[in-house]
């Protein structure tokens, strides 16, 4: 009994690593919002945090969350940035659905019953913070390439700061990025296999994680109502992009009835469908 629900634990870890890889290509949907809304928010931040507390438990728990990411990276990505290419109106309201189905799990984490004026206070910075990054120009800062030592400094820098767009939910990654000026340079980077310029990054990165998650398991614990009210408006509005880059432009600008009622049918199906999944999965909480 012991080994089945040892197996069951673990396939459950990586199924979410998985979905959390795939989804991260999705515009609106951050590896931490899916996290948050998986229920392995909580066990990530603080298996990093606590890291040299029990190397051996969090060292395998991390495995086997980063063997479900990247396999979900590797494979499913390209099939979800597929079909939100071809059918981008019900593919989106599916992630809209699994958004506001984990809300609920997600307020009760605030350890409040009732819903009080804080509450709305805290969402609405959430919400507003989120949305305002989503609307910042891109490649303004403009990091780009070269050898100089000041460059590699900023690099070192700007690994920090995405780090923060991969820890906190509703910060798209690949919009951080393209706000940096660092989207194209660091798809070239990986296609042209530059040990340098990527060894830099990740490093950073990973030092930024590192320096990111503690303050940020501190803040969960000693004030979980007010963290908790900005996570669910950082979520929330991280949909946004979604409607901006996906929902918007697959509207006809002729669409008629015979366009909207086939449509609005498939896309509350798959909206319902979202919430159901996210439901379902976040049962399995690991936090």
């Amino acid at each position: 009994m012991w080994m089945k629900n040892k197996l069951r634990d673990n396939f459950v870890l990586i199924l979410k690593g998985f979905i959390i890889g795939s989804s991260m290509s999705i515009p609106g949907v951050s590896g931490g919002t899916m996290a948050i809304l998986l229920g392995i928010y909580d066990k990530l931040i603080g298996s990093i945090s606590n890291f040299f507390k029990d190397i051996k438990g969090n060292m395998m728990f991390l495995i086997k969350f980063c063997i479900g990411s990247f396999l979900g990276i590797g494979s499913l990505a390209f099939a979800i940035e597929w079909m939100l290419d071809k059918f981008p109106m019900p593919v989106s309201f599916f992630f809209l659905g699994a958004v506001i189905g984990g809300i609920p799990a997600l307020y009760k984490k605030t350890k409040e019953s009732k819903i009080r004026i804080s509450s709305g206070i805290y969402f609405l910075i959430g919400l507003v913070v989120v949305i305002a990054i989503g609307f910042l120009p891109s490649g303004k800062i403009g990091i780009g390439t070269g050898t100089s030592l000041v460059h590699y400094i900023l690099l070192l820098v700007m690994g920090i700061i995405i780090a923060l767009a991969l820890v906190l939910p509703g910060i798209s990654t690949s919009h951080m990025l393209l706000v940096l000026g660092m989207f194209d340079t660091t798809l070239n980077a990986i296609k042209n296999f530059d040990i340098v310029y990527i060894g830099i990054l990740g490093v950073a990165t990973l030092i930024g994680i590192f320096l990111i998650t503690k303050p940020i398991e501190w803040v969960m614990k000693s004030f979980p109502h007010q963290t908790y009210c900005m996570i669910i408006g950082f979520v929330i509005g991280s949909t946004s992009e979604i409607f901006r880059f996906k929902i918007a432009p697959a509207i006809p600008a002729s669409a008629g009835l015979s366009w909207w009622l086939p449509m609005a049918i498939l896309s509350a199906a798959t909206f319902i469908l979202g919430g159901m999944a996210i439901m379902s999965l976040a049962r399995f909480s690991d936090d």
